[in-house]
């Protein structure tokens, strides 16, 4: 299921859902396809069931003019502000998930460097069997532990992290998707005060921690959200229960939207929510509760996808804005 109300821009990106796209609108930033139908050849393919079935093209919109064109593996748009970028890597082409996470990251790295948009806002990872473990091997093994591994590999020392999305393919375990969104500008990294940093997790979670921020808090008031589940300190909570696991989640989106608020003075109000459910059995009770949990006027995407941890059901990423923009509306 996807919900997109109409809504005033107000602020250099948007996110908007919407059942057709067309590459052509100059001021499209990038396109994604999601489920299942026919789209527009330049959109990136997420194959992440929706709900309902069908097709839903997540779309990026921006103020100005776009410029196209491929550089560093990836496909690269970007309008004076902002840029984005997407990789889709074969991961037998480079020797396993691990080696083409860290392949990736320094193509991300050179981008950067390279491009004059040198701060990254969010990342978002896409990868098959995301919770899978070698039938000989040991817990370290599991795909997306090693995915972190082969990130921090090529993360200089000390490397500002930003906000980032790790969710898994149910459909496609040889593929690792990647796209990001940098600025000219740098932001203000959030952490939630109900949570152990990512960076700074345990050994119990894996040999590295994860590689990432709670959020980004951008100068122009719009805070980019990471993936957030039940997840409180560093242990996930509720285990067996889909319901539970989103009203805890809730409660750490409004911590870490509190955190960013005492920060940058602003209230914020979301403005896109994009909700990964790991069974298809929950799609219902999740669409019901997200309907009473959050605002009915947020635009607001539901998908299948596996959550980076295998006890966790349910996650949710958000772009929050500044209130005003929502009074435009």
């Amino acid at each position: 299921m996807f919900t997109d109300p109409q809504r005033a821009a107000g602020h250099p990106f948007r996110i908007r859902y919407a059942a057709r796209a067309t590459m052509q609108d100059e001021s499209l930033l990038a396109a994604f396809a999601i489920g299942n139908g026919p789209a527009d050849a330049a959109a990136l393919r997420l194959p992440l069931p929706i709900h309902e079935g069908g097709l839903c093209q997540e779309l990026w919109q921006v103020t100005g003019p776009v410029t196209r064109r491929e550089a560093y593996g990836a496909r690269i748009s970007e309008d004076g502000q902002l840029l984005a970028a997407t990789w889709t890597l074969d991961e037998a082409e480079h020797g396993g998930i691990e080696a083409a996470a860290e392949a990736v990251y320094r193509q991300i790295a050179e981008l950067t460097a390279d491009s004059g948009y040198p701060h990254l806002v969010k990342v978002w990872h896409y990868l098959g069997a995301i919770n899978e473990t070698p039938d000989d091997g040991g817990r370290d093994d599991e795909r997306y532990r090693r995915f972190c591994v082969g990130r921090a590999k090529a993360l200089a020392p000390g490397q500002p992290l930003p906000a980032a999305t790790a969710v898994g393919i149910q459909a496609r375990p040889q593929e690792l998707i990647v796209f990001l969104l940098a600025a000219k500008v740098e932001g203000i990294r959030i952490e939630n005060p109900r949570q152990v940093p990512a960076f700074e997790y345990p050994r119990a979670y894996g040999p590295v921690s994860p590689s990432f921020s709670r959020a980004m808090l951008m100068p122009w008031g719009q805070l980019f959200v990471s993936g957030t589940a039940a997840v409180v300190g560093h242990a996930s909570c509720h285990p067996e229960n889909t319901g539970a696991q989103l009203r805890e989640l809730v409660l750490n989106l409004d911590a870490l939207v509190a955190r960013a608020e005492s920060l940058g003075g602003q209230r914020l109000v979301p403005a896109a929510l994009k909700i990964y459910v790991r069974h298809r059995d929950d799609l219902a009770e999740v669409e019901a509760l997200a309907s009473r949990l959050f605002p009915i006027d947020c635009p607001r995407l539901i998908v299948l996808a596996d959550i980076s941890r295998a006890d966790l059901r349910v996650e949710v990423e958000a772009l929050y804005e500044p209130q005003r923009a929502k009074a435009q509306s």
